[in-house]
């Protein structure tokens, strides 16, 4: 786990919503689909708004919809669904009810 940081607790995420924590300077977003956890930067590739808690991005199964322009993302592989663009996704391990996300320290800087 040496490669991973805590992000937050799995009782603290809800089905099919977003939740937001910092990391440094960067905004990371957290998502339960059914048992299936994802992250990645809070950040739309389109017009670099937050996707998720500020303006309520839109969950539908395994789709996140940008609040801002309607830009749709797949949670499973980051590609957007009816446009060019991708999420940075993130990593994640479960372990004893804490969500861990992998650092990526050339790209993020952590």
């Amino acid at each position: 786990m040496d490669d991973f940081i805590k992000i937050v607790s799995l009782s603290d995420i809800r089905e099919s919503k977003g939740i937001t924590r910092k990391l440094e300077d960067d905004e990371i977003a957290v998502v339960r689909i059914g048992d299936d956890i994802r992250a990645f930067l809070n950040i739309c590739p389109h017009q670099h708004t937050p996707l998720v808690d500020k303006y309520g991005g839109q969950i539908q199964g395994d789709e996140l919809t940008c609040p801002m322009h309607g830009w749709t993302y797949n949670l499973k592989t980051g590609k957007c669904v009816n446009q060019s663009g991708k999420l940075k996704m993130l990593e994640v391990k479960v372990e004893d009810g804490e969500v861990y996300v992998r650092k990526i320290v050339n790209e993020f800087g952590w």
